[in-house]
């Protein structure tokens, strides 16, 4: 897809329409996708998003979407960063509440068995 969006060029073929029109379905696709997913499925919708931009990227030629594309790839990158991190935070509290409870569970047993014991 040649891309010439803001680049002032004014001879636009049937082919050019085409690939506008399946550009902005599969950014429809994925404003859908963005708003109603779970964390789970919006960690793979946004890499998906991203394999995407990065490959429209590289087949523009209008510098004022080649920028905007390096923003929206710049964000979707902070969304996974974030997501991947929120499963991380998850795992170590999770760890971190099962071992409290545990200590506290132990506890409460040795208080148990000294206040029998008496």
């Amino acid at each position: 897809m040649n891309c010439n969006l803001g680049s002032g060029d004014s001879h636009i073929t049937f082919s050019d329409i085409m690939d506008a029109n399946l550009l902005r379905r599969r950014y429809q696709d994925y404003e859908k996708s963005l708003k109603r997913s779970k964390p789970r499925e919006l960690m793979l919708v946004v890499r998906d998003f991203l394999s995407f931009v990065r490959g429209l990227k590289s087949s523009v030629t209008s510098s004022w979407l080649k920028s905007n594309l390096a923003e929206q790839e710049r964000v979707a990158s902070r969304i996974f960063t974030v997501l991947r991190l929120r499963y991380l935070i998850l795992f170590l509290y999770r760890r971190i509440v099962d071992g409290l409870v545990s200590r506290l569970l132990n506890l409460i047993k040795l208080l148990v068995t000294r206040i029998s014991f008496t």
